[in-house]
C-alpha cells in the first residue's frame, strides 16, 4: 500500500487551492494576490493645458484688439458754431462845434489854437478888487487872423491865462496897440472874450468861492460892431 504525500491529490487528481475572490477595480484592472491594482496617474498635464489654453486666448485677444484700434476711425469732434454776438456799437465821439454852444466846444477849439499868436500889451484887475478881482486884457493879433482860427487862438490864450474865473474876465483884441489908445475908436477892433459869472440870486458874484453859479461867456471875433459874437452858457 502505497502512501501519498501529505497535501498531495490522489493519482490522477489535480490539487485544489482555495478559492480566491477576484477583484476587478474601477479602472478595468483584474486584482489578483500577484496583480495589486496599478497606482493612479497624476494628472500633471492638467494645469500646463489650461495655462497654454488661456495664454493663446489672451494673445488672440490682444492681437484682435490692437488691429481694431490702429484701424478704428476717430470720432468725430464736435464743432461748436459761434453764436451770433452782436456787433458792439461805436460810441459816438462829441464833434466840436464852431460857432461855439457848450463849454465842451469852448475846450475843444481852445485845444486846436495857438496862444502864441495872441500878444499881450496890458494887464489890470477891474471889478470888486479885493474882494473879486475880475482880470482884464488888451491883446493885438494879426489881421489875417479871423473867424474860427481866431476863436481857436483867442481862447487857447484865455484859457492858457486862467481867466475862467468865478469873478468874471475880459480880453479886448486890436491889430495894432494904436487902435487901442484912439480915441475916435469905440472899442475893440480885432475881437473880445467876455465872462460874466452870476450867483444863484442872478446877481454878479463877488464870491470866489461861491458854488452854484453861472457862467456866460461872450466871444467875439470881430470888431464890436461885426456881430460876430456867440454865447455860451454853462
Amino acid at each position: 500500500m502505497s502512501q501519498t504525500p501529505p497535501n498531495q491529490p490522489p493519482q490522477g487528481q489535480f490539487p485544489q487551492y482555495p478559492q480566491q475572490r477576484m477583484q476587478i477595480p474601477q479602472g478595468g484592472s483584474v486584482v489578483t494576490p500577484g496583480n495589486p491594482p496599478p497606482k493612479k496617474r497624476r494628472r500633471r498635464w492638467l494645469l500646463p493645458t489650461v495655462i497654454a489654453v488661456v495664454v493663446i486666448f489672451g494673445c488672440v485677444l490682444f492681437s484682435t484688439g490692437f488691429h481694431n484700434v490702429g484701424n478704428a476711425t476717430p470720432a468725430a469732434t464736435a464743432t461748436l458754431q459761434p453764436t451770433d454776438t452782436p456787433a458792439p456799437t461805436d460810441t459816438p465821439t462829441p464833434q466840436v462845434q464852431y460857432p461855439p454852444k457848450t463849454s465842451f466846444d469852448l475846450h475843444g477849439l481852445a485845444g486846436k489854437g495857438n496862444a502864441d499868436a495872441i500878444h499881450e500889451f496890458h494887464s489890470e484887475s477891474v471889478g470888486a478888487v479885493g474882494a473879486c478881482p475880475q482880470p482884464k486884457r488888451l491883446i493885438t493879433v494879426d489881421a489875417s487872423v479871423t473867424g474860427q482860427q481866431l476863436a481857436q487862438d483867442l481862447l487857447a490864450y484865455f484859457y492858457a491865462q486862467q481867466m475862467d474865473t468865478p469873478c468874471g474876465s475880459v480880453v479886448f483884441g486890436y491889430h495894432t496897440q494904436n487902435e487901442a489908445n484912439d480915441p475916435n475908436g469905440g472899442g475893440y477892433t480885432a475881437a473880445r472874450v467876455l465872462l460874466n459869472v452870476t450867483d444863484a440870486s442872478g446877481a454878479d458874484n463877488l464870491d470866489p468861492n461861491a458854488s452854484n453859479l453861472k457862467h456866460t461867456l461872450t466871444l467875439d471875433t470881430g470888431g464890436f460892431d461885426a456881430n460876430q459874437e456867440s454865447v455860451v452858457t454853462y
